[in-house]
């Protein structure tokens, strides 16, 4: 069963008027009973070495769904993916 997406648009106003718009991409997950919605997000490191996650930000809800159908493709929203690609066993005889 493949996973259920949605997009989140968050506008921050001030003085009454649009700042700023973005777009983040949160995913549903299954937690014992509960379905609960899971914000993809990115790690940040600084100079020094510490590291935080935060969101993956979209300036269009379009990117966003773009952002979407890649990761229906087996692409990764962040971090390293690691896969076997030869075993060697030297230990058989025959």
């Amino acid at each position: 069963m493949k996973p259920i997406y949605r997009v989140v648009k968050h506008t921050l106003y001030e003085k009454c008027e649009v700042n700023r718009e973005y777009f983040i991409i949160q995913k549903q997950v299954k937690f014992l009973r509960w379905t609960l919605w899971k914000t993809i997000k990115e790690t940040n490191c600084g100079g020094e070495g510490d590291c935080s996650k935060s969101s993956i930000t979209f300036k269009t809800e379009s990117e966003a769904i773009y952002a979407i159908k890649k990761l229906e493709n087996g692409n990764i929203a962040d971090g390293w993916k690691n896969e076997v690609t030869t075993v060697l066993d030297f230990n058989k005889k025959g």
